[in-house]
């Protein structure tokens, strides 16, 4: 079976945020306990989905 956990397929790749402040608010918003945000957030970017896999 592929998984990231075999050696062939592992890929490292460094990842830098511009805007951290930003990052930490997205991240916040869709992580955090509160649903409002999450739900606002879905709603606007709704429309912009190309490939969904639930």
């Amino acid at each position: 079976a592929e998984t990231t956990m075999e050696v062939g397929n592992r890929r490292l790749k460094k990842i830098t945020v511009e805007d951290a402040v930003e990052a930490e608010q997205i991240f916040t918003d869709l992580m955090g306990d509160k649903v409002e945000p999450r739900k606002q957030y879905i709603f606007e970017y709704a429309r912009n989905v190309k490939n969904l896999d639930l």
